[in-house]
């Protein structure tokens, strides 16, 4: 595709996207967020927690990832994500519930290990959450 990016996401039960074409892409990776234009130079890099955005047109789209990797191959970005969440198939009400029992067992975590877990499901219910509550 000539000027465009194509986005596909896909976890290991499904694909989530699948070549999507799209102006620009913005990719939470574990140094921060990372935009993606058409020509960005090739890379792959590990996933984060948090939202891809894309945008096509005027037309704005999100979903939610946790874990995985990205690549940028020449125009094509593929997220391999571990888990991912589109806004119509999240439940905020189990989602919210989630983000307490995550929050909960912050207090009373034994090691760094634990705390680490607790934060990843905090920030992974977080940004679920956030494709809900549109800024």
């Amino acid at each position: 595709m000539d000027g465009r990016l194509t986005l596909t996401v896909v976890t290991p039960e499904r694909a989530v996207l699948q070549s999507v074409a799209c102006d620009e892409v913005a990719v939470p990776c574990l140094e921060g967020e990372i935009g993606i234009l058409p020509g960005h130079t090739p890379l792959v890099a590990l996933l984060g927690i948090g939202v891809v955005g894309y945008r096509d047109g005027s037309r704005r789209a999100a979903l939610a990832v946790r874990g995985g990797f990205v690549e940028i191959s020449g125009d094509a970005v593929r997220v391999l994500a571990d888990q991912a969440a589109t806004p119509d198939a999240i439940d905020e009400a189990k989602v919210s519930a989630e983000r307490g029992d995550a929050e909960n067992r912050r207090a009373r975590v034994a090691g760094d290990e634990e705390l680490e877990s607790a934060n990843a499901d905090a920030r992974f219910a977080e940004a679920r959450l956030a494709l809900l509550r549109p800024a």
